[in-house]
């Protein structure tokens, strides 16, 4: 508990209203309401989100990444109901049906955008004539989720997503939020060490967000490990 009222103050410093908003209502009982309506406030009136969603890169241009950002986040409020969730969603179905960066492969990924040249990015933002040729395939597989979730069965953009999920699962790679989808038994995950584990493989953590998590039976040990190992990265900072 020291901790949590910790990391709490630290967060009430710092947070962005998007982020407090979003720890206020996953941790303290907060109103849903309040995140969306922040959220809401990244969203183009082309349907897409913009500015510093991503903190990385200011552009305030739609673009199919950072509309994945946005889509972490409304997860966050997967099982709530209200007119704002359903004004974000089907904005975000607008703007994806309009064909925006959208090639024939899928849509182009984060370096795939021409005017973050125009704002403040980190290096691996910068535009790359290649990237915009190319569809991203994580970027692909999260919209094409998405459509496919609360798209109009109907609709154009409905059979295209079909079309493309189809392609890039008998590509032999599976993407879950745009990451790859991995299998925590394949990765070995019940011998996780935080000291020798690779740093480009999912934490444990990846596969348990709660303890409902169906992995959390069986990766009990070594979850607690990962967030003890959290606590003590957190420490080793002058922030907390």
């Amino acid at each position: 508990m020291d901790y949590f009222i910790r990391l709490r103050k630290l967060v009430y410093r710092n947070a962005r209203p998007l982020d407090y908003t979003m720890w206020n209502y996953l941790f303290e009982n907060g109103n849903c309401e309040d995140f969306l309506s922040v959220l809401s406030s990244y969203q183009n009136e082309d349907g897409g989100f913009g500015y510093n969603i991503e903190c990385n890169n200011w552009n305030p241009n739609s673009s199919p990444y950072t509309i994945c950002i946005a889509l972490d986040y409304l997860d966050k409020a997967s099982d709530y109901v209200s007119s704002t969730k359903d004004m974000i969603i089907m904005g975000i179905i607008k703007y994806l049906a309009s064909g925006t960066y959208l090639l024939e492969s899928g849509w182009v990924g984060m370096q795939g955008i021409l005017s973050n040249n125009d704002y403040a990015h980190m290096p691996w933002f910068h535009f790359d004539p290649k990237k915009a040729m190319e569809a991203d395939i994580g970027v692909t597989k999260r919209l094409s989720d998405f459509i496919l979730k609360y798209a109009d069965e109907d609709s154009e953009i409905y059979h295209k997503a079909e079309v493309l999920k189809e392609t890039y699962k008998l590509s032999g790679q599976v993407f879950v939020n745009g990451f790859p989808d991995y299998d925590p038994v394949s990765l070995n995950i019940k011998s996780f060490d935080p000291a020798t584990w690779p740093s480009w493989l999912p934490l444990p953590v990846y596969f348990v967000g709660s303890q409902n998590s169906k992995h959390y039976p069986e990766l009990k040990h070594v979850v607690d490990l990962n967030l003890d190992s959290i606590i003590n990265t957190l420490q080793n900072t002058k922030e907390i």
